[in-house]
């Protein structure tokens, strides 16, 4: 019953952060319109908010979008909602004519790894859990005396690696992990972090029963601690990360006697 409940509790806060990032993703869209309605309202002999600065704007847009859709994939989402938010914000960007016209296109990197732009890999047992979303871009502008083209890609992936080992303690264990989080390869700070461990094939939450602990150095490193009893063999972990942009992650590792 309380797995179950546990269950349910982890499945209603997907579906928070799943609705979530899809206002996010709206908000993206009526702030780029707003933007543009302020601009509308200026002097046509100003140049307050010039072309080439309304491109930059398209540009982080469609970081931000690209970034909404990573947090409601990995959260359990469909990954198509990486092409749902993209279309919606090229047919918002198309419809603007500040300055001039806006024709920004899209390609979803399909490869290996990647499906629809979305690469979700939290199985491997090494210790490496990688959540990320690729697209090319291309913004074409034209203009009353200009024409430029922009050709861009945005890659975001939040990732994490484990090390682990663990001591005996009398009748138990003391499992000791190290965990680093990366945002597009460069440390980044976690917002939540659960621990896991499997017992007779079902994983189990560490938790102050278990004298859990974790230590956040400030530059990406968690240091991660609990006891666990005296089952034989090497202890299986797995670790849940949420960064500061609420993309998730989950890593794997076998804790072997140090």
């Amino acid at each position: 019953m309380k797995r179950l409940e546990r269950l349910a509790k982890a499945k209603s806060s997907g579906q928070l952060l799943i609705v979530a990032a899809l206002a996010i993703a709206i908000l993206i869209a009526t702030t780029t319109a707003y933007v543009y309605e302020v601009s509308k309202e200026k002097p046509a002999t100003t140049q307050s908010y010039p072309a080439a600065d309304f491109i930059l704007a398209i540009k982080q847009g469609t970081r931000n979008a690209v970034i909404s859709a990573l947090a409601n994939a990995s959260n359990g989402g469909e990954k198509t909602v990486l092409a749902s938010n993209l279309n919606r914000l090229a047919q918002t960007y198309r419809s603007l004519n500040a300055y001039g016209l806006y024709y920004l296109s899209y390609t979803a990197l399909n490869d290996s790894h990647y499906m629809d732009g979305v690469w979700l890999s939290w199985e491997d047992t090494d210790g490496l859990g990688v959540s990320s979303a690729y697209a090319n871009f291309t913004l074409k502008f034209y203009g009353l005396t200009e024409k430029t083209m922009l050709s861009y890609t945005i890659n975001i992936t939040t990732a994490i690696r484990l090390e682990g080992y663990f001591t005996p303690n009398g009748s138990g264990k003391i499992v000791n992990l190290t965990c680093q989080v990366f945002n597009e390869g460069k440390p980044a700070l976690a917002k939540n972090i659960t621990v896991y461990y499997e017992v007779d094939g079902s994983w189990v939450p560490a938790n102050s029963s278990n004298s859990l602990s974790i230590t956040d150095y400030g530059n990406g490193v968690y240091a991660i601690s609990f006891m666990t009893s005296a089952d034989s063999g090497a202890v299986q972990v797995s670790v849940h990360v949420h960064d500061l942009r609420g993309i998730f992650v989950k890593a794997n590792v076998t804790c072997n006697q140090f």
